[in-house]
């Protein structure tokens, strides 16, 4: 099974695993309407964001700068 790191609109991240990333959401028993409240998603336990309260949005991480332009 793979990793996958959701980010929700909350500010709110979980990893969950499956075969791929609807089959995570739905052995996590996630529905279709959930996705509505899902900002994006990523492969494995992805560290890269935090959440910005101020702007109500993820941000990158330098460290996730970083990876972008290894």
């Amino acid at each position: 099974m793979k990793k996958f790191t959701y980010f929700w609109l909350t500010g709110d991240r979980q990893v969950l695993e499956g075969n791929d990333p609807t089959d995570a959401l739905n052995k996590a028993g996630y529905s279709q309407g959930a996705l509505r409240a899902l900002d994006f998603w990523a492969n494995d336990d992805d560290n890269d964001y935090i959440w910005d309260a101020e702007t109500q949005s993820w941000d990158l991480t330098p460290e996730g700068i970083k990876r972008l332009f290894e």
